[in-house]
């Protein structure tokens, strides 16, 4: 089975690399696990705001119609308890 790793060096503040190497240890996990889930969780986290931004840019396009707000509304009502929202 092929490897599909690259290594690769980095240079980063003395700080950060104590922060790391702080949480790989209490993890229990070595520092290239470490860094590789930082990085998917931070590609997820901006493929996440990418999404929402689409979203919003096309809800600016073509915004609910009064009509479907009221219906969105009344089905609400619909669904909801009586709450003593006070």
């Amino acid at each position: 089975m092929a490897n599909n790793t690259v290594k690769m060096a980095i240079s980063l503040p003395k700080e950060d690399f104590i922060m790391i190497e702080k949480l790989r240890r209490e993890l229990n996990i070595p520092r290239s696990t470490l860094i590789d889930q930082a990085i998917r969780f931070w590609f997820s986290k901006r493929a996440e705001r990418e999404q929402i931004h689409q979203y919003e840019q096309g809800y600016r396009k073509k915004p609910e119609k009064a009509q479907e707000l009221r219906a969105l509304e009344r089905a609400q009502m619909e669904v909801l308890p009586e709450e003593d929202w006070t």
